[in-house]
């Protein structure tokens, strides 16, 4: 970019030299017109043509002027936003339309009856406290195996004595025989959960073999059995008795 003021300092340095140089052609042309003047006084002039001196000056060119700097472009203009709609004035509305007035209607008194007293619930019963559970005494020393098995057959023993007479008589009379055998849960001197294990082929003598297992007549347990439960399975033998060779 071009300084002005470098620019205006060249200027000023070639107009001094052109007011010299000017200055230096007035001075010359001075000087030869006073060496002229006495000559030209004494001597007639000259019939020729008078020789005419010129002086010619010649002045550098201006230089131009340096572009003048670009103006900023213009900053634009914010457009202010449209104005907002105003609403149109709402209309008054119309009064309500008020209904015309009723007659009077005439109220006759009634007698009111006053509620009765809420009869207030009776109190409940207060529960009898519950009295502790007593601790459950400790258990016996389990039995052997033999001691079970010994009163396997004592149960077994108990059951074929009550099979022996609750044998079907239309199964003896059919000669029907087998060996069912019934399970149950013995607990405590008693049996309950009596099942069919095996069948013997024959539905009376298996109805006879769960009769029997539920109406025998145990015996107590040992004390190694009390508060213990077993699972029982017993086979119930029915075979027709031999003929008596005494017999006729």
């Amino acid at each position: 970019m071009i300084d002005p003021a470098a620019l205006w300092g060249d200027s000023a340095q070639e107009n001094r030299r052109f007011m010299a140089a000017l200055g230096i052609g007035l001075l010359l042309e001075l000087v030869a017109i006073g060496l002229l003047l006495p000559i030209m006084r004494h001597q007639p002039p000259p019939a020729l043509q008078q020789s005419v001196i010129k002086i010619s000056v010649q002045t550098p060119a201006p230089k131009p002027p340096p572009p003048a700097p670009k103006p900023p472009p213009p900053k634009p203009v914010p457009v202010p936003p449209p104005p907002k709609p105003v609403p149109a004035p709402a209309l008054p509305k119309p009064p309500p339309v008020q209904p015309p007035p009723r007659p009077a209607q005439h109220v006759v008194p009634r007698h009111v009856v006053p509620p009765r007293p809420a009869t207030p619930p009776p109190p409940k019963p207060v529960a009898p406290p519950v009295p502790p559970t007593p601790p459950v005494p400790a258990l016996p020393p389990a039995p052997s195996l033999g001691q079970v098995d010994a009163f396997r057959v004592a149960m077994r023993s108990a059951v074929q004595v009550v099979a022996n007479e609750v044998y079907p008589s239309a199964a003896q009379m059919a000669h029907e025989s087998g060996a069912p055998e019934v399970s149950f849960i013995y607990r405590n001197g008693s049996v309950a959960d009596i099942t069919l294990a095996r069948s013997s082929g024959y539905p009376l003598l298996d109805d006879a073999a769960i009769r029997a297992a539920r109406i025998a007549h145990y015996p107590p347990p040992p004390p190694g059995f009390a508060g213990r439960t077993y699972t029982v399975t017993v086979a119930v033998i029915f075979q027709m008795a031999a003929p008596s060779m005494d017999a006729d």
